[in-house]
């Protein structure tokens, strides 16, 4: 008999999107379905391919029950849930905590796919911590949820190596297509009363929250390899103040500079390249963007407000 499953997750964002494709191609019937409400809904991976499949308009069109409500664990939801004799709970991208009285609903199990190598990276945005933490690894856990965060038995792990080239979006890329046939595995283990449960070693763990304007704010006193990190990480969104203008990276190269020179200082400017010192080592910026979203050369830029080579940026 096919497991009853209900599945949560984000409308908005690839991951969910994504995983509940896999789904959709297993023995399983999916008797529910449950997002995250449209203010509640953003998105560190946002959808932007209009060809993967909305599980919301999905799911009304196989006219199973849809829900999008602001607090999932009060008892008017839990009894919908409930009404719905599901066998098995799946959230992926599904950011409010559930508590117990939900959890207890499935037969089996209320998993979560979360994007991490479990007990690391507990909390929001586990790709963006790891990459801005330089982590030679990352990867994916589908784990039981228990009533904290990101703390329930570890049932499956899939390791993935970054690259120093990485952003968040192709990072999760391959964390996404490395972990999809985790989504099968459950689904026949937990059809078999074959679940693998290891307990975390939370101790060990690491715990990261939500992202705020101090996280992107780039000071020319860091490591030069460290910007670059940071930049390429999240491009578009790292800035700095110029000229009294906020600024934003659009990419950057680490490269060697001259000892005893002033962080921040512009050492060098090509046809489109400007290269700026840093608390260890230089940056190579190829473009920026402004706060309308118009890009420049780095070195249009510097010529536009005429620093000169030499000129010290000062610290914001």
């Amino acid at each position: 008999m096919a497991l009853r499953t209900v599945f949560f997750g984000n409308s908005r964002n690839v991951f969910s999107a994504k995983f509940y494709a896999a789904l959709l191609k297993t023995d399983c019937e999916i008797v529910g379905a449950v997002d995250i409400p449209t203010a509640a809904g953003a998105s560190t991976n946002p959808h932007a391919d209009s060809t993967r499949v909305n599980f919301m308009t999905d799911a009304l069109q196989r006219g199973v029950t849809a829900l999008a409500p602001e607090r999932p664990n009060r008892p008017e939801v839990v009894q919908t849930i409930e009404a719905l004799q599901p066998d098995l709970f799946l959230a992926v991208g599904y950011t409010k905590l559930l508590k117990a009285d939900m959890l207890a609903v499935p037969r089996i199990v209320s998993a979560n796919v979360h994007a991490s190598l479990l007990p690391a990276y507990r909390g929001k945005h586990p790709v963006f911590w790891a990459l801005r933490h330089g982590e030679k690894f990352s990867g994916l856990t589908l784990h039981a949820m228990d009533a904290s965060l990101d703390t329930g038995d570890i049932l499956y792990q899939k390791e993935v190596r970054t690259r120093s080239n990485d952003s968040v979006a192709t990072l999760y890329e391959r964390i996404i297509d490395k972990g999809l046939p985790l989504v099968d595995q459950l689904i026949r283990d937990a059809g078999l009363g074959a679940l693998p449960r290891k307990p975390q070693n939370t101790d060990k763990g690491s715990y990261f929250s939500g992202t705020t304007e101090k996280d992107f704010h780039i000071q020319w006193s860091r490591p030069a390899e460290e910007i670059r990190r940071w930049i390429v990480t999240t491009p578009g969104q790292c800035f700095t103040q110029i000229a009294g203008k906020r600024i934003f990276f659009l990419d950057a190269l680490a490269v060697p500079c001259p000892p005893h020179v002033t962080s921040g200082t512009l050492l060098a400017m090509g046809p489109s390249n400007c290269t700026i010192a840093t608390g260890n080592g230089a940056l190579e910026i190829g473009k920026f963007r402004d706060s309308k979203n118009r890009q420049t050369t780095a070195a249009d830029l510097f010529r536009e407000e005429g620093l000169p080579i030499g000129e010290v940026i000062p610290p914001q």
